[in-house]
């Protein structure tokens, strides 16, 4: 017996799950190495990020000892949640606030803006020119639209949300300066693309994601 064809509404879905399971991770580790490489790597005591067991350690220092993010593991291997905490969460990131004490980037950018969990940012580029606060904001903008998925009782989408979801993706990836090329690539894929094999395994890490 065949398989019944997807609704435009069902690949609009598996479209928007292959790039918040496979790409934003991706995004997450490039930006992450990024900020660890401009904001410390060139500090004494430091170095650039070469994912070595040495550097993942002086990370967990900054960290204080204790962290969320399984840094006994490749960086590789962190998924978005422990790539967050890694970024925005993370003491390593965290600059001088107006009272003078040291803020992680989300209490510092995130926070103020007062968005409800389900709501999206409507820019993620900061107005003042600040690369830190554009940073914070393009990461929580990829976090929420990771949670959207994560909260999502449906295997549909319609084409509108689908829309926006893509384009505050690539917005988010722009910002960071990450290339949107792969987002342009699962636009154009079609039935073919998302064999019963593919679904599985996009429903396996659908599964084993955790909102933050």
């Amino acid at each position: 017996m065949s398989l019944q064809p997807f609704r435009d509404e069902q690949l609009n879905y598996f479209k928007y799950a292959f790039i918040v399971l496979n790409e934003f991770p991706e995004a997450l580790r490039q930006t992450f190495k990024v900020m660890w490489d401009n904001t410390l790597g060139y500090l004494p005591g430091y170095q650039m990020w070469d994912d070595s067991n040495f550097v993942r350690n002086v990370f967990l220092g900054t960290e204080g000892g204790t962290t969320k993010v399984p840094t006994h593991l490749s960086y590789k291997e962190w998924d978005c949640a422990a790539l967050f905490q890694a970024t925005i969460y993370a003491r390593s990131f965290a600059l001088p606030g107006s009272k003078g004490h040291h803020s992680l980037l989300s209490d510092l950018y995130v926070k103020p803006r007062g968005l409800p969990p389900d709501s999206f940012h409507s820019s993620v580029v900061s107005l003042g020119g600040n690369k830190a606060e554009t940073f914070a904001l393009a990461i929580d903008q990829l976090r929420r639209l990771r949670n959207s998925l994560c909260h999502s009782t449906s295997s549909e989408i319609d084409k509108v949300t689908f829309g926006q979801y893509v384009q505050y993706a690539k917005d988010a990836f722009k910002a960071l300066g990450v290339k949107t090329d792969a987002i342009d690539a699962v636009g154009g894929l079609d039935e073919s693309d998302f064999p019963a094999e593919q679904v599985r395994k996009l429903e396996e890490k659908h599964q084993k994601g955790v909102a933050v």
